[in-house]
């Protein structure tokens, strides 16, 4: 009876650990349902340096500058231009934000969005339906045996030019 019971505790633990984060606390509200969904921002807008580096980038304050210097409201939605007033005040007080990072891959591992983004891998397959989002939060695990399976079924797909997909010194270095 206790190896059953051994087992099945064991089986949850796993699960737990294999189970996302919860999205993290962020210091003011940003809805990526309003930016990317309904207002159909493309992801590489603000993130712009998905398609030529490692890291997509956090948004730098002059971008969001770049578009909140003429939208400063939502009239419909108070609670919005509550959350437009408190990234204004940064702005006017120069002050950058300090975002909590979502997603991160280990150390050991070398990953480049811009790889993805050229290879065609949309943003979502790995973020999950972000612009559906009003608070981001990691919807894969992000772990080797994650990444591999999306890397084998894409080899699958054209194997002679996806060869090294699999080969363990393209994500170790």
């Amino acid at each position: 009876m206790r190896v059953p019971a051994i087992a099945f505790a064991s089986a949850l633990l796993l699960l737990g650990a294999c189970r996302p984060p919860p999205a993290p606390e962020q210091p003011i509200k940003f809805s990526h349902k309003v930016h990317a969904g309904e207002n159909h921002i493309g992801c590489t807008a603000c993130h712009a340096y998905a398609e030529r580096g490692p890291v997509a980038g956090i948004p730098s304050m002059a971008r969001c500058q770049g578009c909140h210097k003429f939208v400063k409201e939502d009239k419909e939605r108070p609670a919005i231009t509550a959350e437009i007033k408190a990234l204004l005040q940064k702005l006017e007080e120069g002050t950058a934000i300090e975002w909590t990072r979502v997603h991160r891959v280990p150390d050991h591992v070398f990953f480049t969005h811009e790889r993805h983004v050229l290879g065609g891998v949309r943003c979502q397959e790995c973020h999950g339906e972000v612009q559906e989002m009003e608070v981001v939060r990691q919807v894969s695990p992000l772990t080797m045996g994650w990444c591999l399976g999306c890397h084998r079924s894409k080899q699958a797909e054209r194997p002679a030019e996806r060869a090294k997909l699999t080969d363990c010194w393209t994500c170790h270095k």
